[in-house]
């Protein structure tokens, strides 16, 4: 009996998974607020991101397994100044900043601005193509930040909302 190897495996289970998880993160994130700070709450998910990641490169060390990554090197290292910085430091920060602002449903909706901001960027600084369907997809994103930042007084970015989208910028 022949197998065939599906071209949507793995990665399309890995991607549900990841996007289930992402998705409660925030209202989880939400409930510690609660109990702890803000500030305690962002290193702590960040300390937990790197054991994790730690135990991750020993198993493969462990079992043998190479390294996919290419080995950094002097010129990479203002950039990854500037990822540990605002990836590890005051995006999660912010994030939890504006969590604490914010309901869980409204700040897991408003980290859709994430991808708005990477393209962005990727636009600005990596000056990227952007094609029609890429700047209406943005326009829906933003059309979904401004929906969820509505009030009877109108659209009003409050300081939750302005903390995760800082933090998505991040």
């Amino acid at each position: 009996m022949k197998h065939v190897h599906s071209h949507l495996w793995p990665g399309v289970p890995l991607a549900l998974v990841s996007a289930v998880l992402f998705g409660a993160s925030t209202p989880f994130a939400k409930l510690l607020l609660g109990t702890v700070s803000p500030q305690l709450l962002a290193g702590l998910l960040y300390l937990g991101a790197g054991v994790g990641l730690a135990a991750v490169h020993g198993g493969r060390a462990a079992l043998g397994v190479p390294a996919q990554e290419a080995p950094l090197r002097r010129h990479d290292l203002p950039w990854l100044a500037a990822v540990v910085l605002f990836g590890g430091l005051a995006g999660p920060l912010l994030l939890m900043l504006g969590l604490s602002y914010t309901s869980a449903a409204s700040g897991s909706l408003l980290l859709n601005l994430e991808g708005l901001a990477t393209m962005l960027i990727a636009w600005v600084v990596f000056r990227e193509n952007l094609d029609r369907r890429l700047l209406l997809g943005a326009f829906a994103i933003l059309a979904g930040a401004a929906v969820l930042s509505w009030s009877s007084e109108g659209i009003r970015l409050d300081a939750g909302a302005a903390f995760i989208a800082a933090a998505c910028l991040a």
